[in-house]
């Protein structure tokens, strides 16, 4: 019977923020101010009095800022979604901000100034490039730059008022476009126009340098080979001046250093900053502000007391004690190199808890029988090693060999199909199947275990990373355990893009939930689909989206707006049931004790009571 239950708000686990990009702002005066910006607001701090004030997005307007851009007259320019932002730091104010209707998701991708003071800014996914008049306030959409790839990352203008763009993933682009003449010319040569990313900057001197070298968006700062960009040309060069901005990634400053004051390192979600001016010494400023928590990932129940998990943006350990309803944030640093991701996968063999993290296809292993702790010489979690094959990883499965463990996702940046890997956990050594042997051009995003020891897996389409989807529909698949390989596919809903998850049961029927909300039952015996249902009415489903009670013979799905339940007794599937309503929307699920399911809500972690 569908129930309206009220759930239980166990609270904020990750109380704290991510930078997601900086600058240093110098007025006419000379004064400066350092702004970082966040999910929802900017910190902006005068770093002579150490004075921060938090400035919120307007209209209540929530979303990540992925660059940012100090002009010339001390205005400090982000956008987020499809909001652009103009803020002054010395009045403390918003000087403008407008909604870009075009069609894109993020605006603001990366920024640009010409001699002129006109500003420059790409978007995403569909790699426009847009003009704004601080005079007047208006904007120009100078239109698509790139008609396949989805990443303009930089931006830079040279005296002759050429507006460069370099561009990833699939196939890496630099393009010059005059905004006057409308000229756009492709820089890159065709036949080197492969996976990677397409960079330019303006330079101290003001000359602006790049190159098409980098493997992807993030290793964008070292090359062999330099290019100095001119007139909408470029030509070699061996001495390209520094860039403006200083950091990689989230961590970029644009100006860190060009008047008196220079930061040497900021951390939000920790909460400091140390920065120093010219020859004083270093000092650190504490960052206070108000934050709606990091959104979590997936949970794990690792030994029936604890529920572990992470955040998301940033990427913070943190673990619930059930029983005592006590919340433990052990923090970033105890991942190493964790940075912004997340951990979206798990399985446990014995007393380790592995996870599988973005980015890089990272694995981590949690000894449960011993503390949290990043120590110099013991750490634990330890990180155990990298894949780039598997760089967002969505599921594992523990095998019942109690040794391996099964785990997919979704490859790097301009990749197409994401491997699947079979971890040995005693060896700590990992192999790599490539997506051609087991659903070409597809990434596996769900998987399960038959009582043979074969998998089945469920894949998508989708390529995140930026590349073209070359496929149409998802698939289930049967990995055969004993050889090694995939022997039987099927599209088991005609149309779906993703087999989003999947639960095997105690009678080996593979239970499965689309992206577009279709629960179906799959016997892996006959190999037909034996049931299904559209449940699209009350969400998507939630990753990690299926548990199975210990108490009855029942298996709770999660979708965003409701609980279902599908009785598994009998020889034949069982008509599913909406269980529960949600009032508070589920992102991210699921662990199942003792009567209750604990599922994330934003950045909250809630339990719902669903059986007595």
């Amino acid at each position: 019977m569908m129930t309206n239950r009220r759930a239980v708000d166990h609270g904020i686990q990750v109380n704290a923020e991510e930078s997601r990009t900086a600058a240093i702002c110098i007025n006419r005066a000379g004064e400066e101010r350092l702004v970082i910006a966040a999910k929802g607001f900017v910190l902006i701090i005068d770093p002579e009095t150490e004075e921060t004030r938090q400035l919120f997005f307007p209209e209540q307007h929530i979303d990540y800022p992925f660059a940012s851009y100090s002009s010339e007259d001390g205005l400090f320019y982000t956008g987020a979604g499809n909001m652009l932002m103009v803020i002054d730091p010395f009045k403390g104010e918003f000087f403008d901000y407008q909604w870009i209707e075009n069609g894109e998701e993020i605006v603001g991708f990366s920024f640009a100034e010409d001699c002129s003071g006109q500003i420059y800014f790409s978007s995403y996914p569909s790699c426009h490039l847009l003009q704004y008049c601080p005079k007047t306030k208006t904007i120009h959409d100078h239109g698509q730059m790139d008609k396949t790839e989805k990443y303009p990352a930089s931006t830079a203008v040279d005296r002759h008022g050429w507006v460069y763009l370099g561009i990833g993933t699939e196939r890496k682009n630099i393009v010059a476009f005059h905004p006057d003449t409308k000229e756009r010319k492709t820089l890159v040569p065709p036949t080197e126009r492969t996976r990677g990313a397409g960079y330019v900057y303006q330079g101290k001197d003001g000359n602006v340098y790049g190159h098409w070298e980098a493997s992807d968006l993030k290793d964008v700062n070292k090359s062999l080979i330099w290019y100095e960009f001119f007139a909408g040309g470029c030509s070699l060069t061996s001495h390209a001046a520094d860039s403006r901005y200083s950091g990689e990634g989230f961590n970029r400053i644009h100006r860190n250093g060009e008047g008196c004051w220079r930061v040497l390192e900021h951390r939000m979600a920790e909460g400091f900053l140390f920065i120093k001016k010219q020859q004083d010494s270093a000092k650190k400023i504490t960052l206070q502000y108000q934050s709606e928590g990091a959104a979590l990932s997936t949970l794990i129940s690792a030994d029936n007391r604890y529920i572990y998990g992470t955040s998301m943006h940033p990427m913070q350990l943190f673990r619930y004690e059930v029983t005592a309803q006590q919340a433990t944030n052990f923090g970033g640093a105890v991942l190493e190199k964790g940075g912004g991701g997340n951990i979206p996968a798990y399985a446990v063999q014995g007393t380790r808890l592995i996870g599988f993290a973005y980015a890089g296809g990272k694995i981590y292993e949690i000894n449960l029988e011993k503390p949290i702790q990043h120590l110099e010489n013991s750490r634990n979690p330890r990180l155990i090693s990298e894949h780039l094959d598997i760089h967002r990883p969505r599921c594992a499965a523990a095998h019942p060999d109690g040794s391996h463990i099964v785990w997919g996702g979704f490859p790097g940046y301009g990749m197409t199909g994401g491997g699947l890997g079979i971890y040995l956990v005693d060896s700590r050594t990992n192999t790599v199947l490539p997506h051609t042997s087991v659903v070409p051009n597809q990434s596996t995003v769900c998987l399960g275990v038959l009582r043979s020891g074969d998998i089945v897996g469920g894949t998508s389409i989708e390529t995140p990373g930026g590349a073209s989807t070359k496929e149409q529909e998802g698939k289930l698949f049967l990995f055969d355990w004993t050889k090694q390989e995939v022997g039987f596919r099927i599209s088991p809903i005609p149309g779906s893009k993703e087999i989003s998850q999947l639960f095997v049961d105690v009678r080996d029927l593979v239970h499965g939930l689309t992206i577009e909300g279709i629960y179906f039952v799959f016997d892996p015996q006959s190999r037909k689909v034996l049931f299904q249902k559209d449940f699209s009415g009350y969400g998507a489903p939630v990753r990690t989206g299926f548990v199975g009670s210990t108490e009855q013979p029942a298996l709770y799905g999660l979708l965003n707006q409701a609980i279902i339940k599908i009785e598994i007794t009998g020889p034949e599937p069982r008509e599913p049931e909406v269980h529960a309503l949600l009032a508070n929307r589920a992102t991210s699920g699921m662990v199942y004790h003792d009567g209750w399911i604990y599922y994330g809500s934003g950045s909250h972690l809630m339990s719902i009571k669903v059986e007595s």
